[in-house]
């Protein structure tokens, strides 16, 4: 069987065209080049080269292998250039799913981002409901998961990444559109756009109208806080959402106001226990905690 030390000196010789200079390329003698290239002839069956005024000519068959040779070689240096573009988390999947609140804001924004120093990286990026995500995550299919639901499974590893202060979204001419705080009772009477009955951030914000005794008109339910900035924009009502989406429609239409008693909305990053850790996917999730951080929603 040909070895790959046959191989290198046979690939120097023809390149160098003397034994000597093969020998200086590798690293070793001029003896053991020609000891090598000797039994690299009797291995395959057949002579490489003739020898014509103290240079080797290589014969016909030794150019055909030297052609394969030089496939061969071109092979081993895109393994090489594949290896250090997975180190440096330039290649490889990553599939990643996320609620709305943080998919349709933070995460496009890193994205954007995150593609530019790895343009080489398929990204699956879906927005789906806690509850797909969840499942998806226990099955063990994907890298990446964030949501706002609390959940727990063995099959995960759940961190924290943000406690963001709720806002309060109106339209841009809304009589409370300059103040510098809302409290539940400057909302009385207000047509209020309410998350779904069986949502957890529904019920924080009616306990804190409840508290207070304060009555709302609740005439349209959302399902997210972008349809309750859309509608505010166009003078349906007020909300109460995180600020992450509400920052995006800031110009387009709203005043946000922070709100008090302040509500927190408690974001978490999922990941598969076990699904070995990817290192594109420590690099995505690192530059969500950088964004968070700068923005100062960390």
């Amino acid at each position: 069987m040909i070895t790959p030390r046959q191989l290198e000196a046979f690939a120097a010789v023809m390149e160098c065209g003397t034994v000597t200079a093969a020998a200086e390329r590798i690293g070793v003698s001029q003896p053991a080049v020609s000891k090598i290239l000797a039994g690299l002839e009797h291995d395959i069956g057949y002579p490489l080269f003739t020898r014509i005024k103290r240079r080797l000519a290589p014969t016909s068959e030794a150019q055909l292998l030297a052609a394969e040779v030089g496939r061969l070689y071109r092979g081993l240096e895109r393994v090489s250039e594949v290896a250090r573009e997975i180190r440096d988390r330039q290649v490889g999947d990553l599939y990643i799913y996320s609620t709305p609140a943080l998919g349709r804001t933070v995460l496009p924004d890193v994205l954007a981002g995150f593609l530019k120093r790895h343009a080489k990286a398929h990204v699956v990026f879906h927005v789906r409901s806690s509850t797909y995500i969840n499942q998806k995550m226990v099955d063990q299919q994907l890298d990446l998961g964030f949501s706002m639901m609390p959940f727990e499974h063995p099959a995960m590893v759940t961190e924290e990444l943000s406690r963001a202060a709720a806002v309060c979204v109106l339209p841009g001419d809304h009589r409370l559109a300059r103040r510098k705080v809302i409290r539940p009772s400057d909302l009385r009477g207000e047509n209020f756009l309410s998350f779904p009955l069986d949502g957890r951030m529904r019920h924080l914000v009616d306990a804190a109208f409840e508290q207070e005794r304060i009555e709302r008109r609740t005439q349209v339910d959302v399902y997210s806080s972008a349809e309750a900035c859309a509608l505010a924009a166009r003078g349906v009502g007020v909300s109460i959402v995180e600020p992450f989406t509400a920052r995006d429609y800031r110009d387009r239409g709203i005043a946000i106001v922070p709100f008090e008693p302040r509500i927190r909305y408690l974001f978490r990053a999922m990941r598969p226990r076990y699904r070995r850790p990817s290192r594109l996917a420590d690099a995505f999730l690192a530059a969500v905690k950088d964004h968070l951080k700068a923005n100062g929603w960390a």
